[in-house]
């Protein structure tokens, strides 16, 4: 009796053991299980729209490849719709992405006025929105530039310029007054003259349209009326050196003369920059640093990171002098931007 009772105790024992290891190692699997339910969400790829003003220009090209390389490294799965300059275009593939459920919407606005309706539907959603180039209302966080403050910087530079080269200024100004951003680039270039005591006439100011073929036959009806100009400042570098081929096609002494860009957005800018043209100066605008910025913002915003209000991207005057400094050569005809250079300015 007393051996049978001890095989019962034995057999019962057993079992328990044998039950509490399974709960163990089911314990252990639940435990495995959620770990892995949490990298997988932490590798999961963000979705992240991004609906561009005008992809024919080459700024947005140029933004578009520093985005494009920087989503990669961030494990961001990035789709790029351009607008053509159509904000009803641009609205549509706003309302498409926010209906997918993107986690983050970066726009360069065609019009920030028209994108009340994106907004509504991207806070019902709860889809942070990112403004590139120019604020509108609703936005999340504006990434982009100061235009005037940045304009201020090359007529400051020009005022030293001209007091170094004993040169009296006639100035023709290529604008594109549509833009707000635009009119501040223009202001901003007077106000830095402004602030250096400069003395300067404007000989004219003319819509060059942003374009260089616009900005070619626009100045060419204001040389032809003002022969004596010898100062070109342009919005954009299509507007400079559209400008200055009306001069250099009128037959002009190109020495007598001195061109301003803005924006150094890609090779326009760099290959009069670079080449024996009156080409001095720009203000550089660092586009594939912008594309990696406005990816920066939104996976902040998708991590659910607190946005500043303003990203600001810094800018400086480009010239030969220091060009290299945040370019450099790869001797293929293609430059690399030095980030480390760019980030830099900002401590200054």
């Amino acid at each position: 009796m007393k051996s049978k009772l001890i095989v019962w105790i034995l057999m019962i024992t057993m079992a328990a053991m044998i039950l509490g290891g399974c709960g163990g190692t089911k314990e252990k699997q639940g435990d495995t299980e959620t770990e892995n339910e949490t990298n997988a969400k932490e590798s999961e790829a963000y979705e992240v729209g991004y609906i561009v003003s005008n992809m024919s220009h080459e700024w947005y090209q140029n933004i578009c490849s520093g985005a494009e390389r920087r989503a990669k490294e961030k494990n961001i799965n990035l789709s790029i719709s351009d607008a053509a300059m159509d904000s009803g275009k641009q609205i549509d593939y706003a309302e498409n992405y926010i209906t997918q459920g993107v986690d983050a919407l970066i726009v360069t606005p065609v019009d920030p006025a028209a994108l009340s309706t994106v907004t509504m539907m991207a806070e019902e959603a709860g889809i942070p929105l990112i403004a590139e180039s120019s604020k509108f209302e609703g936005m999340s966080s504006f990434v982009g530039i100061t235009d005037f403050d940045a304009a201020e910087q090359i007529g400051e530079w020009m005022a030293d310029y001209v007091a170094e080269n004993n040169i009296d200024m006639d100035i023709l100004i290529v604008g594109q007054p549509i833009y707000e951003a635009c009119r501040d680039r223009v202001d901003g270039f007077l106000s830095g003259l402004d602030k250096k005591g400069a003395e300067y006439t404007i000989a004219q100011e003319v819509d060059g349209n942003g374009t260089k073929e616009d900005s070619l036959t626009v100045a060419t009806d204001a040389l032809t009326a003002h022969p004596e100009i010898n100062v070109i400042f342009g919005i954009n570098d299509n507007s400079s050196t559209g400008a200055m081929n009306a001069y250099i096609e009128h037959g002009l002494d190109q020495s007598a003369l001195t061109v301003l860009g803005f924006g150094f957005e890609g090779s326009v800018g760099r290959d009069a920059l670079l080449s024996d043209s009156p080409y001095k100066a720009a203000v550089a605008m660092f586009p594939d640093y912008v594309g990696a910025a406005i990816i920066d913002v939104a996976k902040m915003a998708a991590d659910g990171e607190e946005l500043p209000e303003i990203y600001s991207i810094p800018t400086t005057v480009i010239t030969k002098d220091n060009f290299s400094e945040f370019y450099t050569d790869n001797g293929d005809d293609t430059f690399t931007t030095n980030f480390d250079a760019i980030d830099a300015l900002l401590e200054q």
